[in-house]
Formats: C-alpha cells, sequence, structure tokens
C-alpha cells in the first residue's frame, strides 16, 4: 500500500491532538499514534475505477466499469479528498464522442491528488471523433456514394486511416510538395489574376476554394466571382479572407505564387479523391485502382477537440497523467465559411486573429500535467495545444501522426512577457515520433513554441512536413522577453520543407538568452520545384534571434542549395550574439543517439515498423 505525506493542515491538528501531556502513558501515544498513521495510509492511498465504451456502473469497479460522459461527476466527489492517486483504467474499444469531453479544476483542482487516464496495457483503447462512412452506392464513371446525416460537415476524410485527397484541380500527383499547381499570374488590391483556361462556372462555385501558396503563407480563398478577359480571368475573392490575402507585402504579391482550386464535384476525376455535397448530404468518392469500396474503412471527424482540460488562473488543474490512449479524427469547419489566410506554423492573420486552430486535446492553466504513449491521428487542425498557463508538463513517448496542421503548440496567448499564471515554461517534449504534418495547411511545423521559458525539446523525430521542423520563438524585435533556456537537443529531423520556402529544420525567432541547439541530426531534403525564392535551410536563426549556442549538430545529404545554418542578414532583422561550434561534424554517435527509442504512442518501434511496410 503506497504512502502518501500528510497536508500541513492534518498535520497541525494531529500535533494538538497528541500533546503529550494530555496522555497517562507513552503505550497510550503509541497506540493513538499507529493509529493515525494506519488510517492516514488507507484514507490517502489509490483509488481504483474502471471505465468501458458501454459501462454504466455508478461505482466505476472493475466488474461493473463507468462510463467516460460520467466520469467528471465521480472526479469531482473525489476530487475533495486531502491527498491521494486516482487511476482510471479503460478497458478497449472506441469511446465514441458527439462532443468535447472536458476536465475542468472542479474534477482535477486538488494539488494534493494526482489522476491518470491510462489505458489497460494490451488492449487498444480510442477516444474517437470520428464516424464511420458504410451503404456505398454506385455513381458512374468509378465513383461511389453514400448518405450522410444532415449535419455532417468536414474538411478531411480518411481511408484506411490515411488522409484522403479533397477533389482539386490540377490533380495531386506528389505526397511530397502536393503538386503540380497552377501559377497565379498577378495580383492587385481586388483581384486575383490566372489564366482562364483554369477556371470555370463550375456548379458549385460558392463551394471551391482557391488554395494559395506564398513563402511561408498559406491561404484558401473563397470565391465571389471570375471575369474572363481575353486569355486572363479576373477573379474577385469573398471577404474577409479575400480583402486580407491582397493587402499581404510586395514580396508576397508577385506574380508565379503557385495554386489549385478544390472542393468541387468536378473536379472528382481521380483515384483517392472525395467530395461532400452538403445541399446531397452526400459524400462521393472515388476508389484508387484495386481499392474496393465494400472492403474499405472509411471516416469522416465530427469533434473539434476530443478532450479540452481547463483550469483557471488562480485554480490550476494539477497532476493529470494520459497515458496509452489514442485520440482519433477531430475536426475544424471554420476555414469552410471563411476561409483561412495563415502565416507560418498556421498561426491567423487578419479577421482571424485570436480564434485559434484547435487540437485534439488541448490544455490551459495546468500543473504537472503528463501525456504519455498516447497516439495522436486524423487532426482536423493541430495534434496537441497548450494554450497558455501550462507548467511543469511534458509530452513524451507519443507518436502523432496524419495533421492538417502542426504537431505541437505550445503558447497561443503570445504575450512575450505575461504574467506568471499565464506562462508556459518548464516543460518537455521528448521522444516523440511527429510525422506527416502539415497535410491540409501546409505551413503546419512539428513542434511550435511562442513566447516559452525553459523548454526541454528532445530525443523527437520529426518527418514529412511541408515545412520548418521546430519552431521556437516568436516576433519581439530586438527585445527580451519571456524567452530563454530553452534546449532543442538529440532531434532527427529529415524530409521536411517539401514545399515552403525561408524555414528550416530548426528555427528560431527573437533573442533567447541561454538557449541551446545541440546535438541534432539534421538531414535528407531539398528546396521544392514549387518553393519561392526565399532560402530552405538546415538550423535558421531568423529575425533578431541572438544569444543562442549552436554545436554539435549533424547537417547531412542536402541538396546544394540549402543553406545548412542560416543567420539572418536583413537590414532591420540582425541576429547577434549567437555562437556557433563545431556543426561540420558528421559524428556517427551524434547521429546514433538522435531521436526517438523504444514505445512511441501505442507500439514499440518494431511494430511501428512491421505497420508501416503493410
Amino acid at each position: 500500500m503506497k504512502l502518501h505525506k500528510i497536508s500541513p493542515k492534518k498535520r497541525n491538528s494531529i500535533r494538538k491532538l497528541i500533546n503529550p501531556l494530555s496522555f497517562r502513558s507513552k503505550k497510550q501515544l503509541i497506540l493513538l499514534t499507529l493509529t493515525i498513521w494506519f488510517n492516514g495510509m488507507v484514507t490517502f492511498g489509490q483509488t481504483t475505477l474502471y471505465v468501458s465504451p458501454s459501462g454504466n456502473g455508478q461505482e466505476f469497479g472493475k466488474e461493473q466499469p463507468g462510463n467516460l460522459l460520467d466520469l467528471p461527476e465521480k472526479l469531482r466527489t473525489l476530487n475533495q479528498r486531502e491527498e491521494g492517486v486516482i487511476r482510471v483504467l479503460f478497458y478497449g474499444g472506441e469511446y465514441a464522442l458527439s462532443a468535447t469531453w472536458h476536465l475542468t479544476e472542479k474534477e482535477a483542482g486538488n494539488e494534493l491528488n494526482t489522476i491518470i487516464l491510462e489505458g489497460i496495457k494490451g488492449e487498444k483503447v480510442s477516444i474517437y471523433g470520428g464516424q464511420r462512412v458504410t451503404k456505398w452506392q454506385k455513381a458512374g464513371k468509378g465513383i461511389y456514394k453514400a448518405k450522410l446525416p444532415a449535419s455532417a460537415e468536414f474538411r478531411q476524410l480518411y481511408v484506411n486511416g490515411k488522409m484522403a485527397i479533397r477533389a482539386r484541380t490540377p490533380n495531386r500527383d506528389n505526397d511530397q510538395h502536393f503538386g503540380p499547381y497552377y501559377r497565379v499570374l498577378g495580383f492587385d488590391k481586388q483581384t486575383i489574376w490566372v489564366n482562364a483556361s483554369e477556371i470555370s462556372a463550375w456548379r458549385d462555385f460558392q463551394e471551391v476554394e482557391l488554395v494559395l501558396h506564398q513563402h511561408w503563407f498559406h491561404s484558401r480563398i473563397k470565391l465571389a466571382s471570375f471575369e474572363v478577359t481575353g486569355e486572363k480571368a479576373l477573379i474577385t475573392p469573398l471577404p474577409p479572407t479575400g480583402e486580407y490575402v491582397l493587402q499581404l507585402y510586395p514580396s508576397m504579391m508577385e506574380p508565379g505564387k503557385p495554386y489549385y482550386f478544390e472542393n468541387s464535384i468536378e473536379f472528382l476525376d481521380q483515384g483517392g479523391e472525395w467530395y461532400l455535397s452538403k445541399a446531397e448530404n452526400t459524400l462521393y468518392y472515388k476508389p484508387r485502382p484495386k481499392e474496393d469500396i465494400h472492403s474499405l474503412e472509411v471516416v469522416y471527424p465530427r469533434v473539434n477537440t476530443l478532450f479540452a482540460i481547463n483550469g483557471k488562473g488562480k485554480a490550476p488543474v494539477y497532476n493529470l497523467t494520459l497515458k496509452n490512449l489514442q485520440f482519433a479524427y477531430g475536426n475544424w469547419t471554420l476555414p469552410g465559411k471563411e476561409g483561412v489566410l495563415s502565416n507560418q506554423g498556421v498561426q491567423a492573420r487578419g479577421y482571424y486573429g485570436k480564434r485559434g486552430f484547435p487540437g485534439l486535446v488541448q490544455a490551459a492553466f495546468v500543473r504537472n500535467l503528463k501525456i504519455k504513449n498516447c497516439h495522436f491521428t486524423g487532426a482536423g487542425a493541430n495534434g496537441i495545444v497548450w494554450n497558455k498557463g501550462v507548467q511543469d508538463s511534458e509530452i513524451v513517448s507519443c507518436h502523432l501522426d496524419q495533421i492538417s496542421a502542426n504537431g505541437i503548440i505550445i503558447d497561443t496567448y503570445k504575450r512575450h512577457t505575461p504574467p506568471d499564471s499565464l506562462a508556459c515554461k518548464n516543460n518537455r517534449i521528448d521522444n516523440n515520433l511527429i510525422e506527416n504534418i502539415g497535410l491540409h495547411y501546409t505551413n503546419g511545423m512539428g513542434v511550435i513554441a511562442h513566447f516559452v521559458e525553459n523548454l526541454v525539446v528532445e530525443s523527437n523525430e520529426i518527418r514529412y512536413g511541408r515545412y520548418t521542423g521546430i519552431q521556437i520563438g516568436n516576433h519581439r524585435g530586438n527585445h527580451l522577453s519571456l524567452l530563454s533556456d530553452n534546449l532543442i537537443r538529440s532531434n532527427n529531423i529529415h524530409h521536411v520543407m517539401q514545399l515552403h520556402d525561408d524555414g528550416g529544420a530548426i528555427y528560431t525567432l527573437s533573442p533567447q538568452p541561454g538557449t541551446k541547439i545541440l546535438r541534432n541530426w539534421v538531414h535528407d531534403y531539398g528546396r521544392s520545384p514549387w518553393a519561392d525564392d526565399f532560402p530552405v535551410n538546415g538550423i535558421f536563426l531568423d529575425n533578431h534571434s541572438s544569444h543562442i549556442l549552436v554545436q554539435d549538430n549533424v547537417l547531412s545529404n542536402f541538396a546544394p542549395d540549402i543553406f545548412r545554418i542560416k543567420e539572418q542578414c536583413a537590414d532591420g532583422a540582425e541576429t547577434w550574439g549567437n555562437v556557433l561550434i563545431n556543426n561540420n561534424t558528421q559524428n556517427q554517435e551524434i547521429i546514433s543517439q538522435a531521436g526517438i527509442k523504444g514505445q512511441v504512442g501505442l507500439l514499440d518501434l518494431k511494430e511501428k515498423e512491421a505497420e508501416d511496410s503493410q
């Protein structure tokens, strides 16, 4: 039986109770002391609860487990205890959600408690925000259709666990840079000019999106109308996104930017593409060669955020662990209504400003949150989002895959000198596999952390992304901020920067005294044929990055036009005070020690390799 410390309040009351002057003998004193000690063991020991997908037990027992939706109420009653471990074991199966599951300080705000939400070893536990599609019918031309509920609305579809292609033109034939693309002829303050042959009065024109890449920007623009003049078509975009895109600075508005059109039934002509007709409440899918529609698992997302863990500034959530859980299929539909203009790391610009993009799991005002051996897949926006006030916490040995935007975001509050209760500090991201990121919003990253202090990003593998691997920092000019003492060490980063430019495997912004970039292995990528004309880099110390140590990093197998290490030198954005040591090494020990070890997510590495080969 586990022993726990007695709280100071109870300790003082015990001292008064066992005043030796009130007892007639040492024997009586010892007997009472042992009684209190034994009762402390029982009262402040471990409580174990059980849940299952079909559970309805009120006591959450092993034989009669409870239900996930009823769990918060049970935890609220246990939160009144002064000290103890509350362990919630999840039986295997799918815990289907129709709305976000919330945990607050009311359930987990007792600093003396520890709550562990854990999948039973050997059983697959899936916190599930998706809906399977069945009852397919032929629709002609090798296309199948299925009727959906009127409420169905989504921007991603998953076929056998992989994100399918939303119908587009020109057709995608490359899984790295997602090309080919058309090229914009030009811009003015009101219209976008394209070749007249590339646009038509498609029957679902109001649903079509113009997807545009400008350096490190990714935009999805709704269309109002177009007018053909000779061989040129002038597109008038819908506000508000279109207005903001057309006001960007000159380097963004040069001719030749790559773009494509997405989301019309008339684009559905290639295997692996899909289209949702909201007017008909019907999903269309064209199977790839050798795919049998009736043997496929086709899933669409329904819920934006699966788990939301939110304390308050003066009443945080304390001591919470998520372990051995899968979080599968999150939604985000707002861009379909208004479009989106996103800066690097899918940071919303203009009218979107403070709305933010959801994560499969989100947290704010939490102390000592541990996310261990969890699997995150099918994110409509981000995998994990720590908004503000998350401290002394860690993400360890997780697997993030099939991510529309970013794998992990730390600090969406983004104030350069936040009050202590709002700061994200003393956190750790360790031994995670983060792959297939930026699948829908292509300037997504593996990890992006804004104004953070003492963040450790260590021993992760980040791969298969269209933009930067890790970003630490945000714009603060040459002024000091909370940014300091961060560590990026022993990460294995490869096959990133597959589309955009002006980024790198590791990227920093602003002064960061005490920050270190050590012993990382960065390798195997080049410049995309669709990248703009700014540099593609290995390690990039961008605007005003300063007081950073970059040492003993291995950079290998790059295309000739890649900058191995670049310090920004543009007027008004210079870097200074950085120390670069021994970054031309090909040290095999550094290579062998970089990246993940042992189990990540729900699989060990051998199981993961076997799964990938299927």
